[in-house]
């Protein structure tokens, strides 16, 4: 009986450690750079975009903000025009 609750202790701390490691691993993923609609597109042509703004962005390691924005975040910023 000893062995068994000694056992399930060690079986409850180890799924109480790994819930932050497969959380923080799972965020990881959902943090990665997501690539605006037209840059995806070039990408599966097997190409690079050639929009302006996404190939100054490019050479600076980052992605277009202009391109890479929501259609809720461009409505928005239309109706604060």
């Amino acid at each position: 009986m000893k062995v068994i609750k000694t056992l399930s202790v060690v079986i409850c701390a180890l799924a109480i450690l790994a819930g932050p490691v497969i959380a923080a691993d799972a965020d990881k993923d959902s943090k990665e750079k997501k690539l605006p609609a037209c840059c995806e597109k070039a990408k599966a042509a097997g190409k690079e975009c050639t929009h302006k703004c996404c190939v100054e962005a490019k050479k600076e390691g980052k992605v277009c903000e202009k391109c890479s924005k929501s259609k809720e975040e461009k409505k928005a910023e239309k109706k604060a025009n």
